[in-house]
């Protein structure tokens, strides 16, 4: 059976398939399916998990060696097949369908593709997983679409827009739904529940130029906090809101902490690399060079500070300065830069 990845919650309510077959190059779509497979395991007792990228000369004989040895405390199990070039090879072909007709008691499977040719949904190996999976389609929004997929993901923040508006959006973006995203979480930031203009869309898109949003993003993955203060209060200085520059930051260390816990889960930091798109896809070198300076804490630690600034933006925290805050964040971020310099 086959359903498209906006459907998939309504099957994971109804219960749990054995077996998930995750395909498409839609980057969002893929990410929100698979947390959504996981989050529904995990509810469901699913409490050991073990992840197998095939890549390279990979080990086929381990996928079946991890499915015949549960752990003695865990009653049942997660098991990733991620496949990034969409071959698994001869080998991997034959362990494929080995392994979907005979899938493991007690074990709940999720097989990851990018998308594929019609050659590939043909072959022997990929027709015997589809047999016995939910085939989940990670697709990208059409056009015409895109200002139904917009407007349905703003009413989830309370956010209720007018048509034009939404338009406006699904022009801006390009049919990039990582960048719809972005652009929802932002107005979610910068305006309270309720309905929302073309005026106040319009603000928010262009609130921060393209050059200082990369500037602060730039120096947040390098860990020059000298820089971030001086964008920082440029940006004061001209009268851009807090919100708006919490935006550009909260992105940045959001995506660092998806990247790292991800990478701390077995993912090799390669292979997480592959899965940036637009601009980050460009700073691919920095955002890598920053993961191996930081540790989850740090991360974790800046965006506990991020949401402090929120509260305090929007006089939900009375102590303290929000400008004040955002530099604290960014001094956390660069904490391992600057230990690293005083051992020199």
């Amino acid at each position: 059976m086959n359903v498209t990845s906006d459907r998939l919650p309504e099957h994971l309510a109804r219960g749990l398939a054995p077996l998930y077959l995750l395909v498409g190059d839609e980057p969002l779509a893929a990410q929100e399916a698979g947390d959504a497979i996981r989050a529904a395991a995990r509810a469901a007792g699913y409490t050991e998990r073990t992840v197998h990228t095939a890549q390279g000369r990979y080990n086929w004989q381990g996928i079946f060696a991890g499915a015949d040895n549960l752990s003695l405390f865990a009653e049942r199990r997660l098991t990733e097949i991620r496949i990034p070039w969409g071959k698994p090879g001869v080998d991997g072909a034959k362990a494929l369908e080995a392994y979907a007709a005979k899938l493991p008691a007690d074990t709940l499977t999720l097989v990851s593709l990018p998308g594929i040719d019609r050659k590939t949904q043909q072959s022997r190996w990929f027709t015997a997983l589809a047999k016995s999976a939910l085939v989940v389609e990670a697709r990208p929004v059409e056009r015409a679409q895109l200002p139904g997929w917009i407007e349905r993901r703003l009413a989830r923040q309370g956010l209720c827009a007018e048509r034009a508006a939404l338009d406006f959006l699904a022009d801006q973006v390009e049919g990039n739904l990582l960048a719809a995203q972005q652009e929802i979480d932002k107005l979610a930031l910068l305006l309270p529940p309720g309905a929302v203009t073309l005026a106040d869309v319009e603000h928010a898109v262009v609130d921060v130029s393209r050059l200082e949003a990369d500037a602060l993003q730039d120096a947040l993955y390098a860990g020059d906090a000298a820089r971030f203060a001086q964008v920082a209060k440029d940006l004061q200085d001209s009268g851009e809101a807090v919100p708006a520059i919490l935006w550009q930051v909260a992105s940045a260390v959001q995506l660092l902490l998806r990247l790292k816990l991800a990478q701390s889960n077995g993912e090799s930091l390669t292979a997480l690399m592959r899965t940036l798109w637009g601009r980050d896809k460009q700073r691919a070198p920095q955002i890598e060079r920053a993961l191996k300076r930081l540790s989850a804490a740090q991360i974790e630690t800046a965006l506990a500070e991020l949401a402090r600034v929120d509260r305090q933006a929007k006089g939900l925290e009375r102590v303290g300065d929000p400008w004040d805050s955002l530099l604290r964040a960014a001094m956390t971020l660069a904490g391992g830069e600057r230990r690293e310099n005083r051992t020199r």
